[in-house]
């Protein structure tokens, strides 16, 4: 009788299949199943948390307080007043009881967005003007006159572009930092000059030779100066601009925007 090594005591045939196979795949398949319901449990979540929490998502169309306003502007509800999520006020979100304090967010032709307590918690979203306090025609006039001009000022920073009656933080986002300030003070007020200076890559020959020594020839780009700016400021604008050392663009022209308009409240 030959003896069974411990090898073949344990090897299976070509033919056996594991018991354990089937009951491991169906383990697989449970947990996809299971992950449909709770993609769609997550997404509505978030949704509803999007509206609870004041999250500002921002509609085309609609002017929004906080590019504006340094301070939040309140407003109080004069009745009870329907909130909803979009600005057609369409889509029912809750209920804002009178007399309640507000703080407004955005506004749009026909509805403002406000973030306040409703029964079901705090909410944000869209109310009818008409059930809340008017605001001053003033107001409105300058939020409009200002968003106007900060879509105007935003076309110019997107192509490195500086105007007359720019303010410090957006030239700094039009050029980056001055590599040069000077400041004076009489009593005609504050100047402030902030000095640019514009670098091109140059194309540069450069000969030298190859692992097998034979000589090569390359191009290489290095940084130079072509041209200066200087922006002076009077009282936080721009108010002209000298160039010097080169012509930083031969066909400029220099462009005005309008001051920054004080809106009341």
């Amino acid at each position: 009788m030959n003896p069974i090594t411990p090898a073949q005591n344990i090897t299976p045939t070509p033919t056996q299949t594991p018991a354990s196979t089937f009951p491991q795949k169906r383990a697989k398949v449970r947990p996809v199943k299971a992950f449909l319901p709770t993609v769609a449990l997550v997404l509505i979540a978030v949704s509803a948390q999007a509206a609870t929490s004041g999250a500002v998502i921002r509609e085309e169309g609609s002017i929004y307080l906080e590019d504006l306003l340094m301070k939040p502007a309140r407003l109080a509800t004069i009745e009870d007043t329907p909130i909803y999520y979009h600005n057609d006020l369409a889509r029912y979100l809750g209920t804002l009881k009178k007399g309640q304090i507000v703080e407004l967010q955005a506004v749009s032709d026909n509805a403002y967005r406000v973030r306040g307590m409703a029964q079901q918690g705090q909410v944000a979203g869209w109310v009818d003007p008409k059930f809340l306090n008017a605001l001053k025609k003033d107001f409105l006039d300058g939020l409009k006159q200002n968003a106007a001009r900060r879509k105007e000022v935003h076309a110019l920073i997107e192509k490195n572009q500086v105007a007359i009656n720019m303010t410090p933080e957006e030239v700094m986002q039009a050029l980056g930092k001055p590599g040069k300030k000077t400041s004076k003070l009489d009593a005609k007020g504050r100047e402030d000059v902030w000095e640019f200076i514009r670098y091109e890559r140059v194309p540069q020959e450069v000969i030298g030779r190859d692992q097998l020594g034979n000589l090569v020839r390359s191009i290489t780009y290095i940084k130079v100066p072509a041209g200066k700016v200087s922006i002076t400021f009077v009282n936080n604008l721009v108010s002209s601009l000298e160039q010097s050392e080169g012509n930083l663009d031969r066909d400029a022209r220099v462009s005005i925007v309008t001051a920054p308009f004080f809106v009341p409240y």
